[in-house]
């Protein structure tokens, strides 16, 4: 990972030749990202960053606002658990060897004594699993109305981002997104599939996101607000 700096503020800086114009991104954790042509001389980003700088301050000042420290995750019987915008109760129950170490059973989950030390990885390997069939039902859903097609469709770690776009057509969606209301996985689908016709969040990317998801500012904003609360 490259990184630039402007005065007290400090960048990602992702090049992309696809790119025709230079973005500045404040992530959900408030890292700011770059993304610029590839030869865009640093004079001219640091005059970009210059003119934006009471922009990008206003929204580092928002998430800080919106976007509370969460709460570590104990994995102990009475916790909460998202998993598709609703909130299910956890509890720890006595290790049965036919059984998996976790599951959602009789709305709640259950979680395993034996592997409740390592009761992150077993909640991230099934969200994994189970939203995967989701995001492939729902891509399809999507393909006619978009006109377009990704490569693969797959669910990994992408650090801050919900989803990505690949150079390639291939979609990348964060666990995590397991978590949001279907609405929520609905919008970041139509957002993704867009970006393969629209590599950048250009007004075109975002008329063509409109036309299927007329609501879809009030989606992005509700995200905005709220997607810090879901995880782990």
């Amino acid at each position: 990972m490259k990184t630039i700096t402007f005065g007290d503020l400090s960048f990602e800086i992702r090049h992309s030749s696809k790119r025709r114009t230079v973005g500045i991104t404040v992530e959900r954790d408030g890292q700011l990202v770059l993304a610029s042509p590839p030869e865009v001389p640093i004079e001219t980003l640091e005059r970009i960053v210059s003119d934006k700088r009471y922009w990008i301050y206003s929204k580092l000042l928002k998430k800080e606002s919106l976007n509370p420290p969460a709460s570590v995750k104990e994995y102990v019987s009475g916790e909460g658990f998202y998993y598709l915008g609703r909130s299910y109760c956890l509890k720890v129950v006595d290790g049965v060897q036919q059984q998996p170490s976790l599951r959602l059973y009789q709305s709640r989950f259950e979680l395993q004594s034996p592997a409740q030390a390592q009761g992150r990885e077993h909640f991230i390997k099934w969200y994994r699993e189970h939203l995967q069939p989701i995001v492939e039902q729902q891509i399809a859903k999507l393909i006619k109305r978009v006109t377009t097609s990704p490569r693969s469709v797959q669910v990994r770690e992408l650090g801050n981002r919900w989803g990505s776009c690949g150079h390639k057509g291939d979609l990348y969606f964060h666990w995590r997104v397991a978590m949001l209301p279907r609405t929520m996985i609905e919008y970041l689908a139509v957002h993704e599939l867009v970006h393969l016709i629209e590599p950048d969040h250009s007004t075109a990317f975002w008329h063509r996101v409109e036309r299927i998801l007329p609501d879809y500012l009030e989606r992005k904003q509700w995200l905005a607000e709220n997607g810090a609360i879901y995880n782990l």
